[in-house]
């Protein structure tokens, strides 16, 4: 399965920052139903494992590993970075994905 995942210039640029005094080689990229409405969370960490049933991505000289349960959700997302006056950080967006919740809860 290939999928597609895009990363803006400036998290690319934040990558690279952070790289600097980066613990791992990888960044694993994860997803899954974060409460019962079907709602889905992603998170981001550095880790230095790969599995057999991991794939691997290469974006502006940063490597992307995405578990196979996280893969069908994961694809098409935009990995972005925004600095804002009240928030700050990486933020995981899917176009292809619902329009969201519908218990209230987030």
């Amino acid at each position: 399965m290939e999928i597609a995942v895009t990363v803006t210039p400036e998290a690319l640029q934040a990558f690279s920052q952070l790289s600097q005094d980066r613990k791992a080689e990888y960044v694993r990229v994860t997803a899954a139903q974060t409460c019962g409405c079907g709602s889905i969370g992603y998170r981001m960490f550095w880790d230095d494992s790969l599995s057999d049933r991991d794939m691997t991505l290469q974006q502006g000289g940063l490597t992307l590993v995405i578990d196979e349960d996280s893969q069908p959700h994961v694809a098409g997302c935009v990995i972005d970075y925004r600095s804002e006056p009240l928030r700050e950080g990486f933020m995981i967006s899917n176009p292809n994905a619902g329009s969201g919740c519908g218990c209230g809860g987030h």
